[in-house]
């Protein structure tokens, strides 16, 4: 089923006023700390001063990550920059999408999956186009698709183990890797995402994990 037309238009709208508000706000000041905040053109990402019509108040000082398609926005992602929880939100009744679909498009022989936006956007400035999803629960079987004739598929979620022996980010590699078939896993380093890997070695130690799948 397709996104309406007229709220494309209408989130596309609110992605521009949210980007419009990021100078100078706390979401600037918190994609400094991540490493990311030269990507903040590309992704139109911003920060919600006023909640955007269709939005509720309870977004209100989040940092907004639209997911931005050919047609326009499809939907938001909204982080919590004040350390408390939950970190994420979405608005109610918006459907799971894949985050950089940009990336499947330009690409030729290879692209990355990672979990979560800000990985994706972490990977992509390093070089290394990647798409999000957004956790287990996210992963939809028609994603799979979206994949077909791209050479190689590099699975990178978090290697991040909970209390109770639980690894959401490697149960969510090992559903991928069985959705695609030219799919393959590397591992990140233990209690790691993308973007953490990224800010402690830099973006090489990423790219040669990556290179080293082919060798």
């Amino acid at each position: 089923m397709r996104t309406n037309p007229k709220l494309i238009e209408l989130w596309t709208k609110a992605a521009h006023q949210y980007h419009d508000s990021l100078a100078g706000s706390p979401a600037e000041d918190y994609l400094a700390t991540r490493g990311i905040l030269d990507g903040a053109e590309k992704f139109m990402l911003g920060y919600v001063a006023e909640p955007a019509p269709g939005h509720e108040d309870r977004l209100k000082h989040h940092l907004s990550i639209p997911y931005i398609t050919k047609a326009g926005v499809v939907g938001f992602k909204f982080r919590r920059i004040d350390g408390a929880d939950p970190k994420y939100m979405i608005p109610t009744g918006q459907k799971h999408h894949l985050f950089n679909v940009d990336a499947i498009l330009h690409a030729v022989n290879r692209v990355l999956i990672v979990e979560g936006e800000i990985d994706a956007i972490s990977a992509t400035l390093a070089g290394l186009p990647a798409v999000a999803v957004a956790g287990v629960n996210a992963w939809k079987p028609h994603f799979a698709r979206c994949f077909d004739g791209i050479g190689t598929v590099v699975i990178a979620t978090d290697n991040d183990a909970k209390e109770d022996g639980s690894n959401p980010g490697q149960e969510l590699a090992r559903r991928l890797q069985d959705a695609i078939p030219q799919a393959v896993r590397v591992s990140l380093p233990p209690d790691s995402d993308i973007n953490s890997m990224i800010c402690t070695q830099g973006a090489q130690a990423l790219t040669d994990l990556v290179d080293a799948i082919n060798n």
